[in-house]
């Protein structure tokens, strides 16, 4: 259970693994849509903010390229066997799934109902929860990306955290530089 839980990626990878995370991905971004939850980050969530539907299709595709395009630059340079561009996406895809949980929260509430100079302590027990899928998002990126690339030890841990503050600023930067047009 617990190898399905946070490495499903010896089971599933290349085509299979990205159909199921794209099928996972429509989900969470018509649930998003519906919750007002945003993922303008490779790893973060924002809950509150009314648009489009395309605004919230190009989000997800933004923080899912954003991984998957460094995760591959990441294992020309550190990998020294042969991978394949299909497994970095299908794994990095498949890794999104606990973000439909976040997009499931977003329909509560009290994070609706928060101001920014009065958060009470419900909101901030929710912001805790919360953290729970995005810790189990990173879980199921480190072993995309590991499996992905075949890297072990010190370089997987390094590569990893250095790949994913790239994805994350880039993926932060591309979705504020497209949110002024969906949103006056």
């Amino acid at each position: 259970m617990k190898t399905w839980l946070f490495n499903p990626f010896t089971y599933i990878a290349g085509g299979r693994a990205l159909i199921i995370g794209l099928i996972v991905m429509t989900i969470t971004l018509s649930t998003a849509f519906y919750s007002n939850t945003h993922f303008d980050g490779a790893i973060d969530a924002h809950i509150g903010l009314q648009a489009p539907f395309l605004l919230y299709v190009f989000e997800q595709l933004i923080a899912w390229g954003s991984v998957v395009l460094i995760f591959f630059l990441a294992g020309m340079i550190l990998s020294s066997s042969r991978f394949r561009f299909i497994d970095i996406a299908g794994t990095a895809a498949l890794a999104r799934a606990p973000m439909l949980l976040v997009a499931i929260a977003g329909f509560i509430p009290a994070l609706h109902n928060a101001k920014p100079d009065h958060i009470d302590n419900t909101v901030i027990a929710l912001s805790f929860i919360m953290l729970i899928p995005i810790i189990w998002l990173i879980a199921l990126l480190y072993n995309a990306f590991t499996i992905s690339i075949n890297v072990k030890g010190t370089k997987a841990i390094a590569g990893f955290i250095t790949a994913l503050i790239l994805a994350e600023v880039l993926s932060v930067s591309l979705n504020h530089l497209i949110q002024p047009l969906f949103i006056k």
